[in-house]
C-alpha cells in the first residue's frame, strides 16, 4: 500500500513514540497535517507564532526528557522558529524542527514561489546539530530515525528535516525505520579507578553539577555519592534540581559570589559533572576551581576549552557517576569532616549580604519559595525576578528550572510553560515573565487556554525593559528604548478567557500563587511591585555575573 510522505512522516514519529506534535500548518505542509488526523496517539498543540512553536517544543523536552517536536512550514514560518533552535542548541535541548519546503523543481532558482528562502536549510547551520533534506518519499523514515539518533548519541541538541512540498504530497511503498539504538558513552574501568582514587585522596571536595546531571538522569546517583564523601554540591543554573536545594548539603546556585568563593579556596578538589564551565556560571572566567579538578561531560569538545582539567572524562554523567559509587562502595568508608554547617552559614551569608544591598530582592525570593509547591515546574524568562530566582529560589526536582540560559532569548517563559504542562500536566507550572518578555508572545495565552494546559504566568511590570535601563542609567547615566508603554494587562488575559488579578505588594504574592495553582485553570498575576536589578556589594556590578 502506498504511503504518502506527509504519512511516511507520521508513522515515523509514531515510531519513535511521539506523543504531541507542536506547530502551524501551512500551505506548504497541508499533507503532513492530514496525516496527523489518523494519529490517534498524537497530539496537536497549535501555536499562534512558530517561534512560540519551538520554544514549547524545547519547554516540552526540557521538562519530560523527551525529544520535542514543531512543525513549521516553508519560508517565514521556518525562519521563525531559528531563534528558539537557538537557544535549545545553547542549553542542549533535544528539539526535531520538521520544515516543509517548496516544490523540489523550483528550490534555489529564485523564481518567486511562495514562502521562498534562498538556501533555507543553510540557515539553520548555525543553531542545530544536524540537519538533512528528503528528497524522496522513501528517505523520510530514514531521517527521521536519523533524526532522534543524533538527539540521543551524545550531547542532545536541536535537529531540523527539511521535506519539499511535493515529497510530502507524493506516495510510495514506504517502509517505517526502527529506533536506532543508541549506546551509552560509558567511562573505562581505569577512569573510574582514576576518578575514585583522587576522591579517595581528597579531604574536602566539592561536586559542581551541571545540565548534564539532569539531562542523563543521574541527578540520584549524584547525591548517593555527595553523600558518601560529605561533599557540598554546587549547581550551574541549568543544572538546579540536581540535588534538591532543601538538601544539607546543597549549596547552591551562587558558587562565584564572594560568599562561596572563600569556601571554595578551603576545598582540594572538585568534581565538576556535566558542567561546560560558561562565562556567566564561572563570573567570566575569574571563577578559580580547587587544585584537583575532575571534569565528567558527554562532549569531548568541552575538555580543556575553558579549563584545564586533573583528569578529563568524556562520558554520560550517570554511567560514570554510578560507576564511581559502586568501587567506592566496595572499599573503606571515606571519613570526610561534615560541613553542612558550614554550608548553611555561607548560604544565609549570600542572602544576608544580597538583602542588605536590595531587600525587595530577597523579599520576592521569600515569596516565591512561600509560594511555590514543592513539585512545581519554574519556567523562566529574562526578567529582574527571573535573575533573582534563578540564584536564591529553591528548586526540589531534576528538570524542573526551564530557563534559556546560554542563548538569553526574551520571550521563551509563556511558550516553554505550555510546553512544560503538556509534557507534565500533573505539576503545577509557573511562569516568571516581564512586562517585555510577555508582550513577545503573549498570544500564546489563546493556545493555552484551547488545549486546557493551566499555567500560571507571573508578569512583573516595570513599564520598560527592567534588566537593561539600570545598565543604560549605570553605564551613561541616561537610557533610550527602554521604556515601554504597556496595555492593560488584566484585560487583555480577560480578553482571551484567562483568569487575572493583580499583586502590588510581595507579601500577597505566596497567596495569590497558592490560589491560582489550586484553581487549576490558566491565571496571570501582574505584580507592580519594582524589583531591583541584582548587584555586587560594590552596587555597580550586576549579578549577571554571579547572582544573575
Amino acid at each position: 500500500m502506498k504511503t504518502t510522505g506527509g504519512e511516511a512522516l507520521v508513522k515515523s514519529l509514531e515510531a519513535h513514540a511521539v506523543d504531541t506534535v507542536f506547530g502551524i500548518p501551512g500551505t506548504h505542509n497541508l499533507a503532513a497535517y492530514d496525516a496527523l488526523i489518523n494519529a490517534i496517539d498524537i497530539k496537536h498543540i497549535t501555536a499562534r507564532h512558530e517561534q512560540g512553536a519551538a520554544f514549547m517544543a524545547d519547554g516540552y523536552a526540557r521538562a519530560s526528557g523527551k525529544e520535542g517536536i514543531c512543525f513549521c512550514t516553508s519560508g517565514p514560518a521556518a525562519l521563525n522558529a531559528i531563534a528558539s533552535l537557538g537557544t535549545s542548541y545553547a542549553d542542549s535541548v533535544p528539539v526535531l524542527c520538521v520544515i516543509s519546503q517548496i516544490p523540489t523543481d523550483f528550490i534555489g532558482k529564485e523564481k518567486g514561489i511562495i514562502h521562498e528562502c534562498r538556501d533555507q536549510l543553510a540557515c539553520f547551520e548555525p543553531v542545530v546539530k544536524w540537519s538533512a533534506t528528503a528528497k524522496t518519499v522513501e528517505e523520510i523514515s530514514a531521517h527521521v530515525a536519523e533524526a532522534f539518533y543524533q538527539m540521543r548519541n551524545g550531547r542532545p541538541r536541536p535537529v531540523v528535516l527539511e521535506i519539499p512540498c511535493n515529497i510530502l504530497d507524493a506516495s510510495a511503498e514506504v517502509e517505517i525505520a526502527e529506533e536506532r539504538s543508541v549506546e551509552t558513552a560509558a567511562p573505562t574501568t581505569e577512569q573510574i579507578a582514576q576518578i575514585a582514587e583522587l576522591l579517595k585522596q581528597s579531604e574536602t571536595p566539592i561536586i559542581w553539577a551541571g545540565g548534564g546531571v539532569n539531562s542523563s538522569g543521574a541527578s540520584e546517583e549524584l547525591v548517593k555519592l555527595a553523600e558518601s564523601l560529605n561533599a557540598p554540591v554546587f549547581t550551574t543554573v541549568l543544572g538546579k534540581g540536581a540535588i534538591d536545594d532543601d538538601h544539607p548539603l546543597s549549596a547552591g546556585t551562587n558558587i562565584c559570589h564572594p560568599a562561596w568563593r572563600e569556601f571554595v579556596a578551603q576545598s582540594d578538589l572538585m568534581l565538576a559533572v556535566g558542567s561546560r564551565f560558561t562565562q556567566e556560571d564561572t563570573d567570566s572566567w575569574t571563577f578559580e576551581p580547587p587544585a584537583t579538578l575532575i571534569h565528567v561531560d558527554i562532549d569531548d569538545a568541552e575538555m580543556g576549552r575553558n579549563y584545564g582539567a586533573t583528569l578529563g572524562v568524556v562520558a554520560d554523567a550517570r554511567e560514570t557517576v554510578c560507576g564511581v559509587n559502586a568501587l567506592l562502595a566496595s572499599g573503606e568508608r571515606i571519613a570526610n569532616p561534615d560541613r553542612s554547617a558550614d554550608i548553611t552559614s555561607a548560604r544565609q551569608g549570600v542572602l544576608d549580604a544580597c538583602e542588605a544591598i536590595a531587600p525587595i530582592g530577597i523579599e520576592l525570593v521569600h515569596a516565591l519559595n512561600a509560594g511555590l509547591p514543592e513539585d512545581t515546574i519554574l519556567v523562566s524568562d529574562l526578567t529582574l525576578a527571573a535573575y533573582w530566582s534563578r540564584r536564591l529560589v529553591g528548586v526540589h526536582h531534576p528538570r524542573s528550572n526551564l530557563y534559556p540560559w546560554g542563548f538569553c532569548t526574551l520571550g521563551y517563559g509563556l511558550s516553554a510553560a505550555i510546553g512544560a504542562k503538556q509534557a507534565m500536566p500533573d505539576r503545577p507550572v509557573v511562569c516568571l515573565s516581564g512586562d517585555g518578555g510577555f508582550l513577545f508572545n503573549c498570544q500564546e495565552l489563546a493556545a493555552a487556554v484551547q488545549f486546557e494546559l493551566p499555567v500560571v504566568l507571573i508578569v512583573f511590570n516595570n513599564n520598560c525593559y527592567g534588566v537593561l535601563k539600570p545598565q543604560q542609567d549605570s553605564r551613561y547615566g541616561r537610557s533610550i528604548g527602554a521604556e515601554l508603554v504597556n496595555p492593560d494587562f488584566l484585560k487583555l488575559a480577560e480578553s482571551f478567557g484567562v483568569t487575572a488579578n493583580r499583586v502590588d505588594d510581595l507579601q500577597e504574592l505566596p497567596s495569590a500563587i497558592k490560589a491560582a495553582v489550586a484553581a487549576n485553570q490558566v491565571t496571570l498575576i501582574e505584580v507592580t511591585a519594582d524589583i531591583p536589578l541584582p548587584i555586587m556589594e560594590s552596587g555597580m556590578r550586576d549579578l549577571h555575573a554571579t547572582l544573575a
